[in-house]
C-alpha cells in the first residue's frame, strides 16, 4: 500500500521511491570555483599579459539501484558547449555584466555484474592517464567495457563518437575514436601500491580527412589527410607511498603517434618546417604530495608537436595544443572538509620554433577558491 511504501521511506532517510520502487543511495554532488589568473607572454618580441575571473560551477546527481546493478548520473556545468577542454565562464566576456553558459556535462548509465562493467552515454574519462594527454573537463560519448577488480589485472576497451563529419554533399557520418588499455595495479606494503598500464588509441581516417574544402576544420593545423593518421600508443605508470608525515605519488607516462606522416610543413603545429614523423612523441612526469591539510604538486611535460590528437590536450598548459614544454606547479590548502584555497603556475615554451611567428614562452598564474558539497 501508499502508507507502506511511506513508511518505509521515511526509515530510509536520505532515499528516493519511483515507480513503487526504491532507488538507493542518490547522490547529489557538486562544486564552485572562483578562479583569478594572469598571464604573462612574449609574443612577437613584445610582452604582454593578460588577467581576468572565472567562475565554474558544476552540479549532478548519482542515481543507484543495488538490486539490479545499475547507476545512472547526470551533471551541468558552466562552460561553452562547443570547448571540450573547459568548464569555466570568463566574467564579461560576452558582454558586461553577462550571464554564464550552463550546460549538460555528463549523462550516463552504468551495469556492473562481479568485475565486469558496461558504461553508456556521455562519461568522464575511464581511463588511467595523466592531466597530459587529455583535459580532465574532457567527457567522452560512446561505449565503454571494462574488468577489474580493487587489485590485479584490469582492462578497458571503448568507441566514442567523436565528430558528425559531412563527407560529400549532404552525406555525413559520426566518426569514431577506439581506445583500449590494459594494466596492473596492486599493494606492496600496507600505504604503499603501484599501477602500470598500456593503452591505444585510433581515430577514424574520416575524422583526420576533414570533409570537403568549404566544410574544413582546423582542428589538426595543416597536416595531409591521405598521408597523416592519429595512432597513439602509451605506457603509464604511479607508485604512491608514505614519506615521514607525507603521502607522496610518483607517475609518468610516455607517447608515440604511429601515424604521423607527411611532408614538412604537414603538422598539427601550423607553419612547422618539420615533417610529422621527426615530432611523434611525447612525454610527463610528475609529484603530487600532501601533508595533513597541505597538498602540493610538480610536474615536467614534453609534447611534441605530432604526438596526440592536441584539440583535447590540457587547456592551462601553454599557448599551443602541442609543440609545447614546461613546467606545472601547485600548493594547496584545505581550509575545511569541502573548503580548499590553491595556487597553479604553468610556464611553457615552444620545442620548435615557427617560422615568422615570435612567440616565446607563456606564464600562467592562477589563485582558486573553491567549495565542494
Amino acid at each position: 500500500s501508499l502508507t507502506g511504501r511511506v513508511e518505509a521511506l521515511e526509515k530510509k532517510k536520505g532515499y528516493v521511491m519511483a515507480k513503487n520502487a526504491f532507488i538507493d543511495q542518490v547522490t547529489i554532488k557538486g562544486d564552485f570555483r572562483v578562479r583569478y589568473e594572469y598571464l604573462d607572454y612574449n609574443f612577437q618580441n613584445e610582452d604582454g599579459n593578460n588577467e581576468h575571473f572565472r567562475n565554474r560551477f558544476r552540479l549532478g546527481g548519482i542515481w543507484q539501484n543495488k538490486t539490479e546493478n545499475w547507476v545512472v548520473g547526470a551533471g551541468a556545468a558552466t562552460g561553452t558547449a562547443a570547448n571540450p577542454t573547459s568548464t569555466n565562464d570568463t566574467w564579461g566576456s560576452t558582454a558586461p555584466f553577462d550571464h554564464s553558459e550552463f550546460n549538460l556535462d555528463y549523462a550516463f548509465a552504468k551495469h556492473t555484474w562481479n568485475d565486469y562493467s558496461v558504461t553508456l552515454g556521455q562519461m568522464e574519462n575511464p581511463y588511467v592517464t595523466t592531466w597530459t594527454m587529455f583535459d580532465p573537463d574532457v567527457r567522452f560519448t560512446g561505449l565503454t567495457l571494462a574488468y577489474g577488480a580493487k587489485e590485479g589485472v584490469f582492462a578497458t576497451a571503448s568507441a566514442y563518437g567523436a565528430q558528425e563529419r559531412i563527407l560529400t554533399g549532404n552525406d555525413s557520418n559520426t566518426t569514431m575514436l577506439y581506445m583500449a588499455q590494459v594494466g596492473y595495479k596492486n599493494k606492496f606494503s600496507e600505504k604503499g601500491n603501484y599501477t602500470l598500464a598500456a593503452g591505444y588509441q585510433m581515430y577514424d581516417q574520416e575524422f583526420i580527412n576533414q570533409g570537403p574544402e568549404d566544410k574544413e576544420i582546423d582542428y589538426l593545423g595543416d597536416i595531409d589527410p591521405d598521408q597523416y593518421g592519429l595512432s597513439i600508443g602509451d605506457l603509464y605508470g604511479d607508485v604512491t607511498f608514505p614519506a615521514g608525515p607525507m603521502t607522496m605519488k610518483l607517475y609518468g607516462q610516455v607517447w608515440m603517434n604511429f601515424d604521423a606522416d607527411g611532408d614538412i610543413g604537414e603538422s598539427q603545429a601550423v607553419d612547422l618546417n618539420q615533417k610529422p614523423e621527426d615530432n611523434d612523441m611525447g612525454w610527463v612526469l610528475g609529484l603530487n604530495a600532501n601533508i595533513e591539510q597541505f597538498h602540493f604538486g610538480y610536474a615536467y611535460a614534453y609534447v611534441e608537436a605530432d604526438s596526440y590528437f592536441g584539440y583535447l590536450s590540457d587547456a592551462d598548459f601553454g599557448y599551443d595544443t602541442t609543440n609545447k614544454q614546461g613546467h606545472r606547479a601547485n600548493v594547496g590548502y584545505d581550509v575545511t572538509k569541502n573548503w580548499a584555497v590553491d595556487f597553479n603556475f604553468f610556464s611553457v615554451e615552444r620545442i620548435e620554433d615557427i617560422p615568422g611567428d615570435d612567440f616565446d614562452d607563456k606564464q600562467t598564474y592562477q589563485l582558486d577558491v573553491s567549495y565542494k558539497f
